[in-house]
């Protein structure tokens, strides 16, 4: 009887010892996400937005509607992959809109041409998409993007390539499906399912001298990744990993999004990732004016996204 007093004594113990050592490390990610969120956080000054979009005769957009608890809305998310040199500001290499519905459970995942021309919001002139990064960092960025679309971009997030790569290899890498075999700096991408390291997924996305789609190709692939990345950090496999996730995101990262909203997110807005729809641009013109490649769009198609976006984000009544 004694022996078998003792041997529940030490798996009552053992199975006291795990809980409570649960209890710390969910305490300890908590407060670390928590403090990440707050270190990353840069936020969008709306009015300055408004102004820089007033200043190019653009109408004025709807301010967008901070989520609560009971009546989670629409969202629109701007991913932006920064190509960024030591002590340069960088420039928008990858940009993506997300449209994201909770009622529907949909989600629209746009890319955007990184040379395409347009307005930049706030200054006097256009150039390439692209730059409104280089000159204004995200806040332009943001106005930029907004200006072309026509629809309120809520929230922004901002990763360098060097942040993109450490999230990939923190994640064991991400699988596409590659469309056709090619090689791009010593690496060969075979037809098929592959999986890709960060410095592999990195190439994969950058290559386009190479694709007869060009940089169409190259967003068709960008798009891919991003949406195995999604699928990867909405899985519950990662509870070991997210401390060095919040430790890259710290070092490379920068958002609007706060603490609060993001614990909404993982709440309401989880469910449109099994329910993706690719949006893309193909009917411009992409020529050389003033010795530099521009892409232009089709104002027939950039109309036609613009209503698919804001259809998007249509709650029924």
């Amino acid at each position: 009887m004694s022996n078998w007093l003792t041997k529940k004594k030490i798996i009552l113990s053992s199975i006291l010892i795990v809980f409570v050592a649960l209890i710390g490390y969910t305490t300890y990610l908590y407060l670390n996400f928590k403090s990440t969120m707050e270190a990353i956080h840069n936020p969008i000054q709306q009015e300055e937005t408004k102004n820089a979009i007033a200043s190019n005769n653009a109408p004025i957009l709807e301010e967008p509607q901070k989520q609560d608890s009971t009546t989670p809305s629409p969202i629109t998310l701007l991913l932006l992959g920064i190509d960024q040199l030591e002590d340069t500001p960088g420039r928008a290499d990858t940009i993506l809109v997300l449209t994201i519905n909770p009622e529907t459970e949909s989600m629209k995942m746009l890319s955007i041409p990184r040379d395409t021309y347009t307005e930049i919001a706030g200054l006097d002139f256009s150039d390439k998409i692209n730059h409104s990064y280089a000159f204004g960092g995200m806040q332009m960025a943001h106005a930029t993007v907004e200006n072309l679309l026509q629809i309120p971009i809520d929230y922004v997030v901002t990763i360098n390539m060097e942040g993109f790569k450490e999230l990939v290899d923190l994640l064991d890498g991400v699988e596409v499906e590659n469309e056709w075999a090619f090689s791009n700096w010593g690496y060969d991408f075979p037809e098929g399912t592959i999986t890709l390291t960060g410095e592999e997924a990195l190439s994969f996305v950058r290559m386009r001298k190479q694709d007869p789609l060009g940089d169409f190709g190259r967003q068709i692939r960008q798009r891919l990744v991003v949406e195995s990345l999604l699928d990867e950090l909405s899985s519950l496999n990662l509870v070991w990993q997210v401390p060095s996730i919040l430790d890259m995101l710290r070092e490379h990262s920068e958002t609007n999004i706060t603490f609060d909203e993001i614990k909404q997110f993982a709440k309401y807005y989880k469910p449109a990732l099994n329910n993706i729809e690719q949006l893309h641009f193909e009917e411009g013109d992409g020529r050389i004016e003033n010795g530099i490649w521009y892409y232009f769009p089709s104002e027939k198609e950039l109309e036609s996204i613009r209503e698919q976006l804001k259809n998007s984000l249509t709650v029924e009544k």
